[in-house]
C-alpha cells in the first residue's frame, strides 16, 4: 500500500441490465485475451451517479437505460491483484445499479462498438452463460446468474477481482 500516492481515487457506475433472461455486457479483446464488464464508467464533476450511469450506457452500448436501485459496491485497489504489473495506481470504488431498458420494446442486438480501448461490442449473453464467461470482477459470475439482488444480499463485495 502506497500511501503516499498522489493518484486520485475513480469513482464508477456500472449497470445491471437484465431483459428477457439476459444480461447486456461489453466486450473486449486484446492481442491475448477476451473479457466481459459491466456497461458503465468513471463519474463526472457534477454529474450525479444516474446521470453517469445513463451517459456511459449510451455510449457503451448505445442503449438508454433507467436506473434503479444499488445493489454491489465494489473497491478494486489495483497492487493487490493480478493486474498490478499495469494497474498498480488504480484505486476504484465502482457502484452497480439495477437498471432497465428505457425503451421496454427495444431491439435487442448485439453491437459493434468501440468506445473504450479494446472495447469491440455490446452484446447480450443468456444468464445461464455467464457463469463461464470470462466477465470481471468474476464475483460478480454468480450472483448475476442467481439474480442475488436481494435487500438480504451483500452490498459490499470488498477488494475483489
Amino acid at each position: 500500500m502506497d500511501q503516499n500516492s498522489t493518484a486520485p481515487i475513480r469513482i464508477s457506475a456500472k449497470a445491471i441490465i437484465i431483459h428477457n433472461d439476459q444480461i447486456l455486457l461489453v466486450r473486449y479483446q486484446s492481442d491475448s485475451d477476451e473479457w466481459y464488464t459491466l456497461p458503465g464508467g468513471g463519474q463526472l464533476f457534477g454529474e450525479t451517479l444516474a446521470q453517469t450511469l445513463i451517459r456511459e450506457c449510451i455510449e457503451e452500448t448505445a442503449y438508454k437505460i433507467e436506473p434503479e436501485r444499488l445493489v454491489f459496491v465494489r473497491e478494486y485497489i489495483g497492487s493487490n491483484h493480478e493486474f498490478a504489473e499495469f494497474d498498480k495506481d488504480v484505486h476504484q470504488i465502482e457502484l452497480m445499479f439495477l437498471a432497465s431498458l428505457a425503451d421496454k420494446n427495444a431491439d435487442m442486438h448485439n453491437l459493434d462498438i468501440n468506445a473504450d480501448r479494446d472495447q469491440i461490442a455490446a452484446q447480450w449473453i443468456n444468464l445461464e452463460d455467464i457463469i463461464n464467461l470470462p466477465l470481471f470482477p468474476a464475483v460478480l459470475r454468480p450472483l448475476i446468474a442467481e439474480k442475488r439482488f436481494s435487500l438480504g444480499s451483500p452490498v459490499y463485495l470488498g477488494d475483489v477481482n
